[in-house]
C-alpha cells in the first residue's frame, strides 16, 4: 500500500499544535500543570460533546465541571487517602449518570477517561511525573508512527476491521517494534544503558495498550457515527484522536511509579 504523503505531511504538522502541551511539561513542575490542564480541559470538553449530543446543555457542563474536579483533587489534596475516594465517588457518579442517559457503552467511556484524567494529574502534581509524561508521549508518538509506516508499506491481514478498517497485524507488530527502539535510542542516548528485559517488557506492553486505547476510541466513533472526534488539528482529527493511547496507558504509567517499576526511579533525572 503506498505512502499518502499528504495524510502524512498533515500528521507531521498536526504536532506543532501540540507544543503548548508539550513545553510546560518539559518544563517541569509546576509549569507542567499548564500544559495537562490544558490538555484535559480540550480532551473533556470534546469528549462531552460528542457523547452530550442531545443531552442539555447544563447536563454537558455539570460533566465538564466534575471531570475538571478529578484533575484538580490530586492537585488539591496532598493526600492519596482523601483524594482517591473521592476521585472514585465522581467517577462513579459521571459513569450512573451516562448510564442512565447514554448508555452502558457511554458509561464505560466516561468512567475510563475519568480515570485518565485523574491519573494525568496525579503524575503532573509529583516530580517524577513530566519524567514519566514524556516517557509515556515517546512510547505512544512511536508506536503510531511505526503502526502508519508499517501498516501502509507491508499491509496484509486486518487487525480489527469493524472498528478501524486501516489498521493491520502488520502496523501493530511494526508500531512494537518502533516503539522499543525508540526507548533503546532514548536509554542509550541520555543514559548510555541499554533496555533490560522488565523495562523492554513494560514498553511492548505500553505499546501494546496504546493500540488498544486506539482501537476502543475507534469502537466508540463508529457506535456515535462519526469519523473524527474533532477538526481542530489537521491529519488528526480531535484532541481526542490524540489522547486515546494515553486513556489505556495513564493508569500503567501510575502503578509504574508507584511500584518503582523496572528501575525507573533511577532514570530520573536528579
Amino acid at each position: 500500500m503506498a505512502l499518502d504523503r499528504s495524510d502524512l505531511w498533515a500528521r507531521l504538522l498536526g504536532f506543532l499544535f501540540f507544543l503548548p502541551i508539550l513545553i510546560p511539561v518539559l518544563a517541569g513542575y509546576p509549569y507542567i500543570l499548564i500544559g495537562t490542564g490544558f490538555a484535559a480541559i480540550w480532551v473533556v470538553y470534546e469528549a462531552c460533546t460528542l457523547l452530550g449530543r442531545g443531552v442539555s446543555v447544563v447536563r454537558r457542563i455539570l460533566a465538564i465541571c466534575l471531570m475538571m474536579g478529578v484533575f484538580l483533587l490530586p492537585i488539591l489534596s496532598k493526600s492519596d487517602v482523601i483524594s482517591i475516594p473521592l476521585a472514585i465517588a465522581i467517577m462513579a457518579g459521571l459513569a450512573l449518570g451516562a448510564y442512565g442517559l447514554l448508555g452502558r457503552g457511554e458509561a464505560l467511556f466516561m468512567l475510563l477517561l475519568a480515570a485518565t484524567i485523574y491519573c494525568l494529574s496525579y503524575l503532573s502534581a509529583r516530580p517524577e511525573g513530566a519524567f514519566m509524561l514524556i516517557s509515556l508521549a515517546i512510547i505512544i508518538s512511536a508506536s503510531d508512527i511505526g503502526a502508519y509506516f508499517s501498516g501502509r508499506i507491508i499491509g496484509g491481514p486486518k487487525l480489527a476491521p469493524a472498528f478501524s478498517p486501516s489498521k493491520t497485524w502488520a502496523g501493530s507488530i511494526g508500531g512494537i517494534l518502533f516503539a522499543l527502539i525508540a526507548a533503546e535510542a532514548a536509554l542509550y542516548g541520555f543514559w548510555q544503558m541499554h533496555l533490560s528485559v522488565a523495562l523492554g517488557a513494560l514498553v511492548a506492553g505500553l505499546a501494546i495498550l496504546s493500540q488498544m486505547g486506539d482501537l476502543y476510541e475507534s469502537a466508540m466513533k463508529r457506535r456515535l457515527g462519526i469519523k473524527d472526534s474533532g477538526q481542530l488539528v489537521p491529519g488528526h482529527g480531535g484532541a481526542l484522536d490524540r489522547f486515546d493511547g494515553y486513556m489505556t496507558t495513564l493508569p500503567v504509567a501510575v502503578w509504574a511509579l508507584a511500584s518503582d517499576i523496572a528501575l525507573l526511579g533511577n532514570l530520573q533525572p536528579q
